[in-house]
């Protein structure tokens, strides 16, 4: 049995351009779709180190009492202000090992003593 395609090869390489260039398109345009929209978020609170030696995680707690965990870069600088009033702006991240919501911080700046 002969197929269509065979008998014509140069129909059949027109054929697989336009199908993998109709799929490059299509997987391109639907890569955008793809992309997390992450809810920025700015709060303003106490920085401490929660949990114990090995396993600690650089928190924020509210006035209101809420705790945020602190991921990202930065984690380093934050525990050297322990106890202080930052602004923290970041990323909602999802939850810490620890069931809390957690930040992804972006930048953070030392509040001035009241």
């Amino acid at each position: 049995m002969e197929y269509p395609l065979d008998r014509n090869p140069q129909r059949f390489r027109k054929t697989i351009f336009w199908g993998s260039l109709f799929l490059l398109l299509v997987g391109t345009l639907g890569a955008g779709s793809m992309k997390v929209n992450r809810e920025e978020i700015q709060v303003i609170g106490r920085v401490f180190v929660m949990g114990n030696e090995p396993l600690t995680q650089v928190a924020i707690e509210l006035e209101e009492g809420k705790v945020f965990a602190l991921t990202g870069e930065y984690d380093k600088e934050l525990r050297g202000f322990q106890n202080k009033r930052l602004i923290v702006r970041g990323w909602l991240s999802g939850k810490a090992p620890r069931g809390v919501e957690a930040i992804e911080v972006r930048s953070f700046q030392v509040m001035e003593p009241k």
